[in-house]
């Protein structure tokens, strides 16, 4: 994350992208997992399964991608 800014706006970047994405996925967790309740008791696990699964992946692409 830190060479994805230039010095000057650094800190604004990182924190602008972080609280994007707290905004996004905390203000859809609580309509995602209450739409995924109504299908499945097991709703909330799925979710998590799902976004942790995501993450795995993000992170191998990430770690074999040429620098």
């Amino acid at each position: 994350m830190v060479k994805a800014f230039p010095p000057v706006v650094r800190f604004s970047g990182l924190s602008f992208s972080y609280n994007l994405a707290y905004a996004i996925f905390g203000g859809l967790t609580p309509m995602v997992v209450t739409f995924m309740l109504k299908s499945s008791p097991m709703g909330p696990s799925w979710y998590v399964a799902i976004l942790c699964g995501l993450g795995m992946a993000i992170g191998v692409f990430l770690l074999t991608r040429k620098r």
